[in-house]
């Protein structure tokens, strides 16, 4: 039991350390935020003050879909909480909100499926901006020295 749990505490810590090797901290390939909320890539966009773009791609990045996928999309500001409303685009969501502008601020919560997969619920910090991790900042400093 102890050698089972010691391995599970492993895995998740390999998993936290490595959340970031997935590109996280880069543009996607359309040019958007991307998170990994299961066997798949969600890829968010800001076309205008008043819609988002959500990208449904395959673990490489490639392949966005619309087949047998959905997307709910919510942004959360303190107690508030705005529901958008997305439909489904040739191989793509577009999202907006029901008052036709999105105050980007918060954080933006993305809850999909893709080609049946369901994933967890994808967070992107609002305003959007990529984030590198921790060892990516330190190695940079230590450069300029």
């Amino acid at each position: 039991m102890k050698h089972q749990l010691l391995l599970i505490g492993a895995a998740l810590s390999l998993y936290s350390t490595n959340l970031f090797a997935h590109g996280e901290d880069k543009a996607g390939p359309h040019g958007g935020y991307v998170r990994m909320p299961g066997a798949f890539h969600t890829e968010v966009i800001k076309e205008q003050k008043d819609k988002l773009r959500v990208y449904l791609l395959d673990i490489n990045w490639k392949n966005p879909s619309v087949k047998d996928s959905s997307v709910e999309a919510t942004i959360k500001n303190g107690k508030t909480t705005t529901v958008l409303s997305c439909e489904k685009e040739t191989d793509s969501y577009v999202c907006s909100s029901k008052n036709g502008t999105l105050k980007l601020k918060g954080r933006l919560e993305i809850l999909a499926k893709r080609e049946g997969q369901v994933g967890i619920t994808a967070t992107y910090p609002l305003p959007f901006k990529f984030e590198a991790h921790k060892e990516q900042k330190q190695d940079a400093h230590q450069g300029h020295h």
